[in-house]
């Protein structure tokens, strides 16, 4: 034995180069999968930024925003899709609920939306 190391051979070369690259893209796909796939829009923050408007359907609604919490049929007839969601309030330094109202006419056709937001009284 001449302490003398062989050339790599192709293989070699496919384990020192492909390796690395290898756990970095599991070693992503895990972050990824983990973290939830990135930010997607949430369907409050779509009515937000305009995805609908005043005439748009029941189902166009749904497939723009995504399906509702709940739905309240209104005594004057239609209905409201109810979206909510929670959030901090980094201004404020406090806990929010944020409600938006998508109202239909007795047509099923957006009339108009409204947001309201609220804090929660805090645990007794």
């Amino acid at each position: 034995m001449s302490g003398k190391l062989d050339k790599p051979k192709p293989l070699d070369y496919l384990v020192m180069i492909g390796g690395p690259i290898l756990f970095m893209a599991i070693a992503w796909w895990g972050l990824h999968t983990l973290a939830g796939g990135g930010t997607s829009e949430t369907p409050f923050e779509r009515l937000r930024n305009g995805a609908i408007h005043p005439g748009m359907t029941q189902e166009e609604v749904v497939r723009a925003v995504g399906p509702p919490k709940a739905e309240v049929q209104r005594e004057t007839g239609g209905a409201s899709y109810r979206y909510m969601r929670s959030t901090w309030d980094t201004q404020r330094a406090t806990f929010l609920e944020e409600d938006a109202y998508v109202d239909f006419d007795r047509d099923g056709r957006v009339s108009g939306i409204n947001f309201e937001a609220k804090t929660p009284d805090p645990p007794k």
